[in-house]
């Protein structure tokens, strides 16, 4: 894992939807394949919490939307975990979409994948379940 990539990528989240990365604990610790996901998922969220709140203000039309405040990042049991308060339920299926949306993309380079049991269960291609192997047999000594 290049750190200085993943650095950058959490930096450029917070940068660009400060509100929403206040309260973050852990970071997101999620594969690079996920990143395009994990950015789009915020954008929609923060386009949706803006424009609801905007035609509350505005318009005195709806309740709006509260604030989404992302508190963790994960991969667990090769699923993404994306915990959070705040928002509403189309908040709430946005995150279940790209929950989905993961499950079956490589968490290495976003192709497309599947889970992959054997130890530590992960979402993986073909190609990167292949390296995993080689890595796993070559470590064993086999």
């Amino acid at each position: 894992m290049d750190f200085n990539k993943y650095e950058d990528f959490e930096r450029g989240l917070k940068e660009r939807y400060p509100s929403m990365f206040t309260n973050l604990w852990g970071g997101v610790s999620v594969g690079e394949g996920w990143w395009p996901i994990i950015e789009s998922l915020c954008y929609q969220i923060h386009s949706h919490v803006k424009w609801k709140n905007e035609q509350r203000d505005q318009h005195n039309r709806g309740e709006g939307c509260p604030e989404v405040s992302v508190e963790q990042v994960k991969e667990k049991f090769g699923g993404l975990r994306f915990y959070y308060t705040g928002g509403n339920d189309i908040i709430d299926g946005m995150v279940r979409m790209a929950e989905s949306w993961a499950a079956h993309s490589c968490e290495t380079c976003g192709k497309p994948g599947e889970r992959r049991g054997g130890g530590w269960i992960r979402t993986l291609c073909d190609e990167h379940e292949a390296e995993y192997q080689a890595r796993t047999k070559e470590r064993s000594g086999s």
